[in-house]
């Protein structure tokens, strides 16, 4: 094959690598990093519920394991309809506690992560999740005690059991939640939630929170009715580490040092046909 043959073999090759990643990095791969179409998860946690007995006036508290699962159940257009269950047992005796469970339908944007209004058995607004390449800024978050979003606060860049983590904290006082059934006193919802979250993935490693509801007696005077204290368990946090590990790994491959090992050989090997050209012409 002569030097100006060899030039077009190799430039050819180095333009078809170049094409060829940036249709991966923008075409397959944003497919790819989507929420698949049959997600399931399960998470637990573990912690405290304390409840006004109804009897003595007085509080109780309650030792809790909580399961959240839920799975994917279909998909429209862009929209991944998820079915969720909250079950909550009590820790000590391992009974059922159907009073702090729950049963729903969401409809969750695949590529955003946010709730989408029209899907699911009712509209909610925010993230059901945290988004994968996760920024340093703010985020509304559905809350189900609260029935609307709230912020979760960028805190800080940390590291957790090995892995850059995000910290976000959603702090709420005195939040309307309109009035208590039965008596038609006013709510007010206190919350504070501590979130860790792998940013290139956006699964949240860990999760701590306290939640009080309170009746308003009168201006200026209110008594707790409610207050749940959990976070995940350690084995929880422990899969979804190792989660979060393997899916960044992924990801980055996929779509940065992947990408660019390969843009970087296409457009050597178009510069050694430049070469190879030059030196045919001086030949």
């Amino acid at each position: 094959m002569s030097l100006r043959g060899m030039f077009g073999g190799w430039t050819i090759a180095g333009l078809i690598l170049v094409i060829l990643a940036l249709i991966w990095v923008l075409a397959i791969f944003p497919m790819l990093s989507k929420l698949p179409s049959d997600l399931s998860e399960t998470t637990n946690f573990e912690g405290t519920y304390t409840v006004m007995d109804p009897t003595t006036q007085m509080p109780e508290v309650i030792p809790v394991n909580v399961t959240r699962y839920y799975e994917a159940t279909g998909t429209e257009d862009s929209v991944l309809i998820l079915h969720q269950t909250v079950t909550t047992t009590h820790a000590d005796y391992g009974i059922e506690l159907p009073q702090f469970g729950l049963e729903e339908t969401l409809g969750v944007d695949r590529t955003t992560r946010e709730y989408v209004a029209g899907y699911g058995d009712m509209d909610r607004t925010g993230q059901f999740s945290a988004p994968s390449d996760l920024e340093q800024e703010s985020y509304q978050l559905w809350n189900p005690t609260a029935m609307t979003d709230l912020e979760a606060k960028f805190v800080a860049e940390e590291e957790f059991e090995g892995l850059k983590v995000y910290a976000f904290q959603v702090d709420e006082t005195g939040f309307d939640i309109g009035t208590q059934a039965g008596t038609g006193l006013p709510q007010v919802l206190d919350t504070t939630i501590n979130l860790k979250v792998e940013p290139v993935t956006g699964t949240t490693v860990y999760s701590a929170s306290i939640t009080t509801i309170k009746i308003v007696m009168v201006p200026g005077m209110e008594m707790t009715v409610y207050e749940s204290d959990i976070h995940f368990t350690d084995d929880t946090i422990a899969d979804l580490v190792d989660k979060a590990s393997s899916g960044r790994t992924m990801l980055l491959w996929g779509s940065v040092y992947g990408f660019w090992i390969v843009i970087g050989l296409g457009i050597a090997l178009m510069l050694v046909g430049v070469v190879v050209n030059i030196r045919g012409r001086t030949e």
